[in-house]
C-alpha cells in the first residue's frame, strides 16, 4: 500500500515540469534589454572568442531582484548547476579569466546565462570581452564604479550616459540599495530593506531591531558564516564563523582544521571565501558546506589539498599554502577538534527559540515549495544533505524530516531541477515509472479526490497501528515482569 501511494504521488509531481526554452544569442559587447516575471527564468547563450583571455558578464536591473547564473558546461544552469552566481542587490559584474579551471575547456567556447526574477524585474545585460586589466579596473565614468549604478541612491558622478544615467536611481529615492517604495511594512522580509535607515524593513524581518545591515535574525547560528554577521554587534554570527575555536585539528591533510589563521606561508594575507575579489572561485560554502568556509578568511582546506590554503590578495599569487602546524600539535589533553565537535554535537532539531539544528534549517532553506527559486538552490540541496545525516536516525522528528523531504522532491520534480544527490533515489524511481509509461494513469488517479482521501486513510492507519504496537509491547514487557522467578528478584 504504502509504495503504490508512493508511485502514485511520484506520478503527480511529474505534472508540472516546466518546460524548457530555448537560449537566446547574445553578441559579444552589447547590452541586452529584457524582462522577467516573478519566479521566472530567461536563458541565454554567447559564443566566446578564442583569442578573449577574460571576459566580464554586466547585469544592470532597472527594477526588481534579478539573479544571474553562469556555466561553460551546463546549458540553462540554475543555483544547482551553475559555476558563477550573481546575487547581489543592484548592477553587479562578474569577470572571468581563462585560466580559471571551470573556464571553457574546448572548442567552440559557449557560455550558457539564465536570469532569474526573484521579483518581477526588468534589466539589461551583456557580455564584454575583457582581456586588458583596464576594461577589468575602469570605471563607467570617473568616480562612478560599477556598484553603484542601480543601487537605488541617486550618485550625480553615475548620471552618464556611459553610466546608463545611474540605472534610474536619479529618478527615484529609496530609503536604502535595493529597498524599492512600498517594500517597507508590507508583511514581507526584504533584506535590501533590513537596515536602520529602513526602519528594519518596518518589522516585516523581526520584531526586534537588526544588529547589523544585511544580517537577518535568522542567519545567526544556521551553521554558514555570513561576513554580514561576522561583527561584534551580532555576536559573530554565534558559532558559524569559529570565532571561539582553537588551532586544534586532527586530519593529516587538516580538512578539519577551523583556527583562525589568515596569512599563507610566505606571508600573504588571505581573501575572504565569500568575495570573489581579486580571485575569482567556485570554493564557497554553497559548494563546500561543510569545509568550514564563508565570510572569514581562515585557512582551510576544503577540497582536499595536502594542507590547509587560502586564495590570496594579491593579484600576481592566486593561492598558497598555510602553515597551521602539525597535526594534534595545539590540542590540550583530552582536546576534541572543533569540526568534530560540530560534527558530532549536532541534533535533528534542537528546542531552542525559534528552534536551530538541520531540520528547521532544511524546512527555512526550502521554503513551502511553491517557489523555484528557494527549493532549487544550492542552499536547498545542501541543507537537504544536512538533514539526511542528522535526522534519518532521529525517532522522534524522522516523521516530520520524511513528510517534509517529500514535500520538497515533488517541488523538485515539478520545477526539473532532478540533480540535487539527497533525492537520487526518488529521482531514479519517477524516472522508472515515466520510462513504464504508467505515468498518465498515475497522474489522474493521483490528481483525484479519492486518492486523497485514501492518503489521509492510509496516514491514520499507520498511526493507529504504532499505537497498537506500542502498546502490545507494553504488554508483553508488564507479563514478562510479573512471570519472573522469586530468585532473580
Amino acid at each position: 500500500m504504502a509504495h503504490f501511494c508512493r508511485l502514485a504521488l511520484l506520478g503527480l509531481a511529474a505534472v508540472g515540469v516546466r518546460a524548457q526554452q530555448a537560449e537566446q544569442q547574445l553578441e559579444m559587447g552589447s547590452l541586452r534589454s529584457a524582462f522577467v516575471n516573478e519566479d521566472s527564468f530567461q536563458y541565454y547563450s554567447i559564443l566566446i572568442p578564442s583569442k578573449s583571455n577574460a571576459i566580464k558578464v554586466k547585469l544592470i536591473p532597472s527594477y526588481g531582484d534579478p539573479d544571474v547564473y553562469l556555466s561553460f558546461t551546463a546549458p540553462e544552469p540554475d543555483d544547482l548547476t551553475a559555476t558563477w552566481v550573481m546575487d547581489d542587490v543592484g548592477a553587479e559584474e562578474q569577470v572571468i579569466k581563462r585560466d580559471a579551471v571551470e573556464f571553457c575547456q574546448s572548442e567552440p567556447c559557449i557560455l550558457h546565462i539564465s536570469v532569474y526574477g526573484y521579483d518581477e524585474s526588468e534589466y539589461m545585460i551583456g557580455v564584454y570581452d575583457a582581456s586588458t586589466a583596464g576594461v577589468i579596473e575602469s570605471e563607467c565614468s570617473p568616480g562612478c564604479k560599477q556598484d553603484m549604478i542601480a543601487d537605488g541612491v541617486c550618485q550625480q558622478v553615475c548620471k552618464t550616459s556611459a553610466c546608463y544615467d545611474d540605472g534610474g536611481d536619479c529618478d527615484k529615492q529609496n530609503c536604502a540599495p535595493g529597498c524599492d517604495e512600498g517594500w517597507v511594512g508590507d508583511e514581507y522580509c526584504d533584506e535590501a530593506c533590513f537596515v536602520e535607515a529602513c526602519n528594519w524593513d518596518g518589522g516585516d524581518c523581526s520584531e526586534n531591531s537588526g544588529c547589523n545591515t544585511g544580517c537577518l535574525p535568522e542567519y545567526i547560528n544556521d551553521g554558514e558564516c555570513d561576513s554580514e554577521c561576522n561583527v561584534a554587534a551580532c555576536g559573530f554570527d554565534g558559532d558559524d564563523c569559529f570565532h571561539g575555536a582553537t588551532e586544534c585539528y586532527g586530519e593529516a591533510d587538516g580538512t578539519d582544521y577551523r583556527g583562525s589563521k589568515n596569512h599563507t606561508k610566505s606571508g600573504k594575507e588571505c581573501q575572504a571565501w565569500d568575495a570573489q575579489f581579486p580571485q575569482q572561485h567556485t570554493r564557497t560554502h554553497l559548494n563546500y558546506p561543510e569545509g568550514g568556509l564563508g565570510g572569514h578568511n581562515f585557512c582551510r582546506n576544503p577540497d582536499g589539498e595536502a594542507m590547509p590554503w587560502c586564495y590570496t590578495t594579491d593579484m600576481e599569487e592566486r593561492w598558497e599554502y598555510c602553515n597551521v602546524g602539525q597535526p594534534w600539535q595545539h590540542c590540550k589533553q583530552n582536546e576534541i577538534p572543533r569540526a568534530v565537535q560540530v560534527s558530532g554535537g549536532k541534533k535533528c532539531l534542537t528546542p531552542t527559540t525559534p528552534p536551530s539544528g538541520p531540520l528547521p534549517t532544511f524546512e527555512a532553506r526550502c521554503g513551502s515549495g511553491d517557489n523555484h527559486g528557494d527549493v532549487c538552490s544550492r542552499e536547498c540541496c545542501n541543507a537537504a544533505k544536512a538533514a539526511s545525516a542528522f535526522c534519518a536516525n532521529d525517532e522522534t522528528h524522522y516523521g516530520r524530516y520524511q513528510e517534509y523531504k517529500m514535500k520538497v522532491a515533488f517541488s523538485q520534480l515539478k520545477f526539473n531541477c532532478t540533480s540535487c544527490e539527497a533525492f537520487h533515489e526518488f529521482f531514479s524511481n519517477a524516472e522508472t515509472i515515466l520510462q513504464m509509461g504508467g505515468g498518465s494513469k498515475l497522474i489522474r488517479f493521483a490528481d483525484s479526490v479519492g486518492f486523497k482521501v485514501l492518503v489521509a486513510a492510509f496516514i491514520i492507519m499507520l498511526l493507529m497501528l504504532c499505537v497498537i504496537a506500542a502498546s502490545i509491547a507494553r504488554y508483553v514487557w508488564q507479563r514478562r515482569q510479573y512471570s519472573m522467578p522469586e530468585s532473580a528478584v
